[in-house]
């Protein structure tokens, strides 16, 4: 069969499960729902809203562009009770979010190796205690059918969500999910569905560190004083997204031969190889600090730096939040749609480099195509040049000088 005939793209409409035996029964559980679609319920009468569950059981990339949306959902529920349901893994970036409380759901479709995921035994436990005293809104702000289908079990008054991967007759109130904006501006209408029209146009939920904190840091690794500071997050998080390691060598060797750059490369402890590689060979020692920080200690640090890289992953939209210059090297994702800049108080700041190809984006991250899975790099990141992510770093850090 031809390359383009088995390249499908992923327009955000089929079921997330990759477990083909849990596939086959969330598509049968699934399917009256698809038959016979809810009929549209009324408006939510905000007055009414005292307790709302907010589920945003992904990423830590993901939690950072709900940020704007909780951000909404507070102001026009001043005094409402407001919990964010997430993973574990997420915690750290939660707690920054204008909620009042954060309940773990480590959902094991989300989590990795070694993060503390749950059964789905035990989440159908915490999802049912809820419906002893249920919330009067329940939003599922990641279109996942097990998410609605969470929601559904706590008998919130109001389910709100995307039907686009299944669960809509679980819920009450369905959002269109458009595939041209980015998932700050999805979220945000998903939460209008509850907050009505919002006030601010713009997103008003950017991310500060604890300074004192973040200066400790620095001191304790030596780096307050060697300016200017260039991180490299070399990890794409799954091979779908890795650029070459040694692309990101280069870089680094560049921009310590022509700014002086101090580099910190940042990542998990299994990231340790790929930082150990950043930095051999190179003419001065980079910092190491993968696997060395938390979550919160890794966006302290993101936020003192002068610039940051990476590929499309949690960091880069750290950078994004803490509004420090950030070049992101994109390939299969859509940065139309992944791409944060709008959760920055200055957005030109942030640079997408990505090269054209006719496949890409393909959005095919969890199930990549066969030959994507074959070669080390998809076609799509190898040909995106270090001249090419260089020219951008280089550009943002001329820019700070000037």
């Amino acid at each position: 069969m031809p390359r383009r005939r088995r390249w499908t793209p992923v327009k955000g409409t089929a079921l997330r499960v990759q477990d083909p035996i849990e596939r086959l029964l969330a598509a049968a559980i699934d399917a009256p729902g698809r038959l016979r679609p809810p009929a549209p319920a009324p408006a939510i009468d905000t007055a009414t809203v005292r307790d709302v569950l907010v589920l945003r059981l992904d990423r830590i990339g993901d939690v950072l562009m709900a940020l704007p949306a909780l951000a909404d959902l507070r102001r026009a529920l001043p005094s409402a009770r407001i919990r964010l349901a997430v993973g574990r893994w997420s915690e750290d970036v939660a707690a920054m979010a204008p909620v009042d409380d954060v309940i773990l759901w480590s959902a094991p479709w989300a989590g990795r190796g070694g993060e503390g995921a749950e059964s789905r035994v035990a989440l159908t436990r915490k999802a049912r205690a809820l419906a002893a005293r249920p919330p009067d809104v329940a939003i599922d702000l990641q279109g996942d059918v097990r998410a609605a289908f969470l929601m559904r079990l706590t008998a919130a008054r109001a389910r709100v969500g995307y039907a686009n991967t299944g669960g809509g007759s679980w819920l009450t109130h369905v959002v269109p999910l458009d595939e041209t904006v980015s998932w700050v501006e999805q979220n945000r209408r998903a939460v209008e569905v509850v907050a009505g029209p919002r006030r601010e146009t713009a997103p008003a939920a950017h991310v500060t560190a604890d300074p004192a904190a973040a200066q400790a840091l620095l001191e304790r690794e030596g780096l307050a004083i060697r300016r200017p500071l260039v991180g490299i997050h070399p990890s794409g998080g799954r091979t779908i997204k890795q650029w070459p390691v040694e692309r990101w060598r280069e870089v680094a060797r560049r921009l310590q031969e022509g700014f002086g750059a101090t580099v910190v490369v940042t990542g998990g402890a299994g990231d340790a190889a790929l930082a150990r590689a950043v930095g051999q060979g190179l003419p001065r020692p980079v910092i190491d600090l993968a696997g060395r920080l938390s979550v919160a200690e890794t966006m302290a640090v993101i936020g003192s730096l002068d610039l940051f890289l990476s590929p499309d992953t949690g960091p880069m939209h750290m950078a994004c939040a803490m509004g420090t210059p950030s070049v992101a090297v994109f390939g299969p994702s859509a940065a139309e749609r992944y791409f944060s800049a709008d959760l920055s108080p200055r957005p030109a700041r942030h640079v997408i480099v990505r090269r054209e190809l006719w496949c890409a984006p393909c959005n095919l991250i969890r199930r990549p195509p066969q030959e994507c899975v074959a070669d080390v790099t998809p076609e799509c990141l190898r040909i995106v040049t270090v001249d090419d992510v260089y020219a951008a770093a280089a550009g943002l850090l001329a820019a700070a000088a000037s």
